[in-house]
C-alpha cells in the first residue's frame, strides 16, 4: 500500500504537466486526425508529445491524466473530451515499416475514466508511443510548431492552416514564407470541395484568419492571383498565402 507521500507526489505528477514552447510533430500520425477533421484527436496527440519526459506508460502503454489538466493543456472542456473520444479511437494511421512493409494500428487505442472520473487512462499503439517518444528518429519526418498556436483553436479548419503556417515557417532562412494554392489543392487539403474562390474565401480563408488572428503568434495574409481569359474578366489561378509574425495578440506584446 502507497505511503500518503508517495500518494501525494503520484497527484502530483498527474497533475503537473505543461507543453514546452515548441514542440515536434510526427508528420505523417498527425495527418491521419488532419484527414479525417479529428480536432481532438490531434490535440491529444500533440499532448503526448508535447510531455513525453513528463509522463510515464504503464505495461500496456497506458499513461494517466488528471482530467481537469489535461483539458486545460488542450484548451477544451470536459464535455468536448468525453463526445470525442470514441471518434479519436476510430482513427486509423497507416505506416511503412523499416523493411518496406505496410501496416495499419489505432493510434490512441482505448481509454477509461478511474478515479471518480477524476483520472483518465488513455492506451496508446505500440507504433504510436514510438513516434511520440523518439521523434527525429527512423524514417518518418517530423515538423517543429508553436505548442501555443495549435492548442488556442478551436475549429478544425483553423488548426490545419495554423499547421499549414507552421510548415511554411520551418522553411530555410533563405527561403520567402510563402505558398501558392490552386482552388483543387486547397480543397484537398481542408477536405472541401469548393467550386469557386469566392467560396472557399468565405467559408474558409476569413474566418479561419479571423480565429488565428485573434489567438496565434503565426498568422498569414492571401491574395489573388488572376490571368487574362480572352475578352472576358480575369480569372483567379490561384492563392498566395504570406507568413506574419505577429508581434502582439489582442493588445498583449508576445
Amino acid at each position: 500500500m502507497s505511503s500518503p507521500y508517495e500518494l501525494l507526489k503520484q497527484e502530483k505528477e498527474e497533475k503537473d504537466i505543461y507543453l514546452p514552447k515548441s514542440l515536434e510533430l510526427a508528420n505523417s500520425l498527425f495527418l491521419a486526425f488532419i484527414q479525417k477533421n479529428n480536432l481532438i484527436g490531434l490535440k491529444l496527440c500533440l499532448v503526448f508529445s508535447g510531455v513525453k519526459s513528463q509522463i510515464k506508460y504503464d505495461e500496456n502503454n497506458a499513461v494517466r491524466f488528471n482530467v481537469d489538466t489535461l483539458c486545460s493543456v488542450m484548451n477544451i472542456t470536459r464535455k468536448e473530451l468525453s463526445i470525442n473520444l470514441k471518434k479519436v479511437i476510430d482513427i486509423h494511421f497507416i505506416y511503412t515499416n523499416s523493411e518496406g512493409g505496410l501496416g495499419n494500428t489505432t493510434p490512441i487505442h482505448s481509454y477509461e475514466y478511474v478515479n471518480r472520473n477524476k483520472e483518465i487512462l488513455i492506451e496508446v499503439s505500440s507504433k504510436a508511443k514510438s513516434l511520440f517518444t523518439e521523434l527525429g528518429k527512423g524514417q518518418y519526418s517530423f515538423s517543429s510548431a508553436n505548442a501555443h498556436n495549435l492548442m488556442s483553436l478551436k475549429h478544425k479548419h483553423s488548426l490545419r492552416m495554423q499547421l499549414l503556417l507552421e510548415q511554411i515557417n520551418n522553411f530555410d532562412k533563405d527561403i520567402a514564407k510563402r505558398k501558392r494554392y490552386t482552388l483543387g489543392e486547397l480543397n484537398g487539403y481542408f477536405g472541401t470541395n469548393y467550386k469557386r474562390y469566392v467560396d472557399l474565401e468565405r467559408k474558409i480563408l476569413k474566418p479561419v484568419k479571423e480565429e488565428i488572428d485573434s489567438n496565434c503568434s503565426l498568422t498569414f495574409i492571401y491574395q489573388f492571383i488572376e490571368e487574362a481569359s480572352g475578352t472576358g474578366r480575369p480569372k483567379i489561378k490561384e492563392v498566395v498565402i504570406d507568413l506574419i509574425q505577429q508581434k502582439k495578440i489582442q493588445g498583449k506584446l508576445l
